[in-house]
């Protein structure tokens, strides 16, 4: 039909929406009021979700035996891709909206790249979800990153580092 224009995929926009369909796994966890007191603030990062243990000191070892310092990445046709599972301890509940900042580990200190993260329970004090980023999003392999979990008033309310290999 004349006038009619066809819609075009480019590389950009499919990233994209892979990375939302990947952001739509976020659920919250409901832990012991124990293990979310000894992570309070802190993100922590394994290969995937960390079944609860028998009880509070139990759970909290074996989160601390899953954590991550170096998240290993697998390359692709569109360059490296890291792949992981998070469970956020929040500081504050409430939260409207949650972004995932990616800051560079060096001196400069600046955003590298955002992730939104959804908020299934506004009450939970505890995320968890798994994530995919590429070099596309701009992150570097071999380079250190300060992830901070940030809510819409601009207060971080998680952080954790990891070296991206």
């Amino acid at each position: 039909m004349p006038g009619r224009r066809r819609f075009a995929w480019s590389p950009t926009i499919a990233l994209a929406l892979a990375a939302i369909s990947v952001l739509s796994a976020v659920a919250y966890a409901q832990l012991p009021d124990g293990v979310v007191a000894a992570f309070r603030g802190k993100i922590v990062l394994t290969r995937a979700a960390v079944a609860p243990g028998a009880n509070d000191k139990d759970t909290i070892a074996k989160l601390r035996a899953a954590q991550l310092a170096a998240i290993v990445g697998a390359s692709t046709d569109d360059g490296q891709v890291w792949r992981f599972h998070y469970t956020a301890f929040l500081k504050k509940t409430g939260n409207v909206a949650l972004k995932l900042r990616y800051i560079s580990g060096e001196q400069d200190r600046r955003t590298v790249t955002e992730t939104a993260i959804s908020i299934p329970d506004v009450g939970s004090a505890v995320l968890t979800g798994d994530l995919s980023i590429s070099e596309r999003q701009g992150l570097e392999r071999g380079k250190a990153y300060v992830l901070q979990l940030v809510n819409d008033k601009g207060d971080v309310v998680a952080k954790t580092s990891a070296i991206f290999k």
